[in-house]
């Protein structure tokens, strides 16, 4: 079989390995698609230790099982992730299930862009998630990005009534639009692209605008009774959009940091943010509690449009250009097909 891996800094690296046996617990999963995400690229062009095991949205099927797996079957489709916190830590106890040693040291082997996967145990326990019959593959693929999505929400703790600001509506960006939206709570898009800020309001923004053209300070107050937005979801993280979301977020709001690239620095007008009692959230991730919610989600038809974020699709033997386009912002999804 094939798989990617990335060995030396900028590449790509196509690999070759025997199928893998599943041991007693674990399943192979043949690959039918897995999505580049943000991390994938930083891992392959950013200042990461190589090498780097990449991929982790993972959409496939059974294709081997180990000695007692009662959960899955051959053939069966499933979507899974690379993570798997310790229930019983003292992060998960706390709500921190995502900075417990073992959700960092825990993968799935060689990683998700493989044309088979070993899933081990504690993975096929957790954050491997059966796959609806009507649910396509290009729907699916989106599970483990929502999840992410839906960790950001609940440590945000929004609420009915409130505005939201996302600022930057890629493929992150826009599934934020109908989980807010969902929740009661008015998404409002940011971004430097007018096409991306027309698809957020088809997707439930009740408005937006055009980073550096349009006056997004009155649109957010717009729609907040003056106030200003109750928070700011940033899926793109620097200085300038630090400035705006602290110039859109009412006194009191929540900046949700949820992008994000090693070696960042950020300016801060500290004085200001501690007398306007700004509060500040990162977060990292999704749990095993979130894969089952995203997957619940995109069942209905809310979400049906979803796979239309695709925008390459792309084979291994293309992998580099396709990381590439994600890298440099010329794509809003790719996926990976054997």
């Amino acid at each position: 079989m094939q798989y990617l891996i990335c060995e030396t800094q900028n590449q790509v690296a196509i690999r070759s390995a025997a199928i893998p046996e599943p041991a007693t617990g674990e399943v192979i999963v043949r690959l039918s698609m897995c999505g580049v995400c943000g991390t994938d690229t930083l891992k392959v062009f950013g200042a990461y230790a190589k090498p780097q095991k990449l991929g982790h949205e993972v959409v496939g099927s059974v294709h081997a099982i180990g000695q007692n797996v009662k959960r899955f079957e051959i053939g069966q489709r499933v979507a899974l992730a690379h993570h798997v916190p310790d229930p019983q830590s003292h992060y998960s106890r706390r709500g921190s299930e995502t900075m417990d040693p073992q959700f960092k040291s825990s993968n799935i082997d060689p990683g998700g862009f493989a044309e088979f996967i070993r899933v081990p145990s504690i993975h096929v326990e957790n954050t491997v998630v059966a796959i609806p019959d009507h649910v396509s593959d290009k729907r699916a693929v989106f599970m483990e990005p929502m999840a992410c999505c839906l960790r950001a929400l609940d440590r945000m703790s929004v609420q009915a009534g409130d505005a939201t600001l996302v600022i930057g509506t890629g493929a992150i960006g826009m599934l934020f639009m109908p989980l807010l939206d969902d929740l009661g709570v008015k998404p409002i898009a940011a971004d430097v692209r007018p096409e991306r800020i027309a698809t957020a309001i088809s997707w439930g923004a009740v408005g937006g605008g055009l980073v550096g053209q349009d006056d997004l300070i009155a649109r957010c107050k717009e729609h907040s009774q003056g106030r200003g937005v109750d928070s700011v979801i940033l899926t793109i993280v620097n200085d300038a959009t630090i400035k705006l979301a602290l110039d859109c977020v009412r006194d009191g709001g929540t900046l949700m940091l949820f992008g994000g690239k090693p070696g960042t620095a950020l300016k801060l007008a500290y004085w200001d943010a501690f007398l306007r009692e700004i509060n500040f959230l990162t977060s990292y991730s999704a749990t095993p509690n979130g894969l089952s919610r995203a997957m619940a989600l995109l069942s209905g038809t809310r979400y049906d449009a979803i796979e239309t974020l695709i925008s390459d699709t792309t084979s291994m033997a293309d992998a580099q250009s396709a990381f590439e386009r994600v890298h440099h912002g010329k794509t809003s999804k790719a996926v990976i097909i054997p």
